[in-house]
């Protein structure tokens, strides 16, 4: 210990104690401490004691502070720390900078204490340090049992909490992994071959599709008995109207496939149904305009072309955002008006080798109207005799192509502030309406003019349906169908298989039965939310759309990109029958069989295996599972 003929080092030790003691959490320091310590501590030193001494001690005496003199940082050897209460901490030195400490160790110093000090408070002990979270061996020699019981009990607390802490943190991280967003089913999962050439062969030229490549068509089999075909057929016939797409012969002249030939590309944005300016003024201006649609197309396009080594220079690429508000009818006549009248729009739309469409919402139907009639004026180069043929994409985003939800005709919103524009999306719900008939005209002219359509739903979507965002009534092999899931609500479960694997069967050419049209009202979203919107803000949605167009399936052979599409009636229903769902499930169930298809057959046992292990929580979900336990067996 230093005496006072040191030159004052002991007051200086003791000042630099306190003042580094006066930052510990759960001690307060005083104003005057900073004057009378110092004298305080010249006053009260003693000779120090040796270890045999203080051995002697009663343990009830063992209330002292540590000297301020045992935490000189000169009095430790290298790879030694000293604690506060002066215990000497030795770590292992690894041997580069990459290995991690492999122990840690305390030795006791002499305690060098006084008996008038009080002892420290309890939350002066600092917690262990960080690195010595594994392999942690603490050696205590304290002066008495009961201080080294406690000491153990506190360490041992202390390596039961970072233990808690440390998988506390493995669980939140694996439960960030799994809230990626999700867009189902995966594209390379339904047409495998297309993926096979993509990773292991460069997109280059035109291929020609071999004679005898597989049809898209539904292929017509004798699996079971011809008196059970023919009773589910007609009850099937008689419940959901089906009318399976015309089987058409596979053809010669090749189809355009990959990033050959594409050297401009135009882009159109056209945004969705606008609140009036009065409702703006209380919920905000919205956000999903036609020039975020436009950048997110661009930005998913760069990133194909740059995955496949392709690289555009800007002014290749025109972005063509449109917008205008109104009723649908009235809109197709704005935006086309402010096309044609933009010379540098019209000769770039004139010129593109690729043409891309985003619409969300209620600009589905305009932007399928307004497609068909800039083909039908020429604008757009769709015949096939065409030596600057374009390939074209239109990707819709939670489309009302078969009006919104049925109960949300009474809301007191769209009964009082957008009568005419919100109250014309009911009109969708009815196949027969002027306005639905208007828009079948411009999808037959659309896809009868070989146009890829994307159809994206969302899955919690408080405004239309999971069926109208898939055009559940519109029977088309050009038509690609996918359900976006936010991250934070995805579930691997039965109900999200089952969804996806019923899309997976339209995208496939055939029948979901009217599976999604009773699995639409489960999912239905607060009307609060956010799920109509947050879709237009996942990439890999527009990545769906690119995909879908310029890696078409071998199987689908310019007949079958414009042969007329088979347009069932539809009419929106504020009830449904809950013993449609059973009935639709064993038909899918059967069609799959009747198939023979290996892949869909798997996945018929997937569904099986998942309905087993699924504990639905939610009133809707509960009642899912009830009603499809008598087809248990069927799937």
């Amino acid at each position: 210990m230093t005496s006072k003929d040191d030159g004052g080092s002991a007051s200086e030790t003791s000042w630099s104690f306190y003042s580094w003691r006066s930052m510990l959490p759960g001690y307060s320091k005083k104003p005057e401490d900073d004057e009378q310590k110092p004298k305080q501590q010249q006053q009260q030193q003693q000779p120090s004691l040796t270890p045999q001494q203080t051995k002697t001690l009663p343990a009830g005496n063992d209330t002292s502070e540590p000297s301020p003199q045992s935490h000189q940082v000169t009095d430790y050897e290298e790879g030694e720390r000293r604690d506060i209460h002066g215990n000497i901490i030795h770590f292992n030195r690894p041997q580069n900078d990459s290995d991690e400490p492999t122990g840690l160790t305390t030795d006791a110093c002499p305690d060098t204490t006084t008996t008038s000090s009080p002892p420290p408070p309890p939350s002066l002990t600092p917690a262990a340090p960080p690195i010595a979270t594994k392999n942690v061996k603490l050696i205590d020699s304290g002066s008495t049992a009961n201080n080294s019981n406690t000491s153990s009990n506190s360490n041992n607390s202390k390596t039961s909490a970072i233990k808690e802490v440390s998988n506390t943190v493995a669980t939140v991280s694996k439960t960030m992994l799994k809230r990626k967003n999700v867009v189902l089913p995966n594209y390379y999962d339904q047409f495998p071959n297309v993926h096979k050439s993509l990773i292991t062969l460069p997109i280059g030229p035109t291929e020609v599709l071999p004679s005898n490549a597989p049809v898209l068509a539904p292929v017509q089999t004798g699996r079971f008995s011809a008196f059970m075909k023919s009773a589910v057929d007609a009850i099937s016939s008689i419940l959901f109207s089906k009318t399976p797409p015309a089987i058409v012969a596979p053809a010669q002249e090749p189809i355009p496939r990959g990033t050959a030939g594409i050297r401009k590309v135009v882009i159109f944005g056209i945004h969705g149904w606008f609140p009036t300016k009065l409702v703006r003024t209380v919920i905000g201006e919205p956000t999903g305009t036609s020039k975020k649609f436009c950048d997110e197309m661009d930005l998913a396009l760069k990133d194909y072309l740059r995955l496949h080594n392709v690289t555009l220079d800007p002014e290749d690429i025109t972005l063509i955002p449109l917008e205008g508000e109104g009723k649908v009818l009235d809109r197709v006549d704005i935006l086309y008006n402010n096309l044609v009248r933009n010379p540098t729009w019209r000769h770039a739309t004139q010129n593109a080798d690729l043409v891309l469409v985003a619409t969300h919402s209620q600009g589905t139907p305009t932007s399928i109207m307004l497609v068909a009639r800039l083909i039908q004026e020429g604008l757009l180069r769709v015949d096939l005799n065409d030596p600057r043929l374009q390939r074209i994409g239109v990707l819709t985003m939670a489309g009302i192509s078969h009006g919104p939800f049925p109960f949300l005709k009474g809301n007191l919103i769209v009964r009082w502030f957008e009568a005419e524009a919100a109250g014309e999306l009911f009109e969708f719900m009815d196949s027969e309406s002027t306005i639905a008939r208007r828009y079948r005209e411009g999808l037959k002219v659309v896809l009868s003019s070989g146009v890829r359509l994307t159809c994206v739903a969302s899955l919690e979507d408080q405004v239309v349906p999971l069926y109208s965002a898939v055009m559940t009534s519109i029977h088309h092999p050009s038509i690609v169908r996918a359900v976006y899931i936010d991250g934070a609500t995805y579930q691997n479960d039965f109900f999200t298989y089952l969804i996806s694997f019923a899309l997976r069967l339209r995208n496939a050419g055939m029948d979901d039965f009217g599976v999604l049209v009773h699995l639409s009202e489960v999912v239905a979203g607060s009307l609060y939310g956010e799920g109509h919107s947050t879709i237009y803000d996942e990439r890999e949605v527009y990545m769906l759309s690119i995909r879908s167009l310029l890696e078409p399936p071998k199987s689908l052979t310019p007949e079958l990109a414009r042969s007329e599409p088979v347009l069932n009636h539809f009419r929106a229903k504020q009830r449904l029958n809950p013993f449609y769902l059973p009935w639709g499930m064993r038909g899918m169930a059967e069609d799959i069989k009747a198939r023979g298809d290996e892949s869909l057959a798997k996945g018929l046992e997937e569904l099986q295996r998942l309905y087993s292990e699924w504990n639905p929580v939610t009133k809707g979900m509960k009642e899912i599972k009830y009603r499809l336990e008598p087809v248990r067996s069927k799937l």
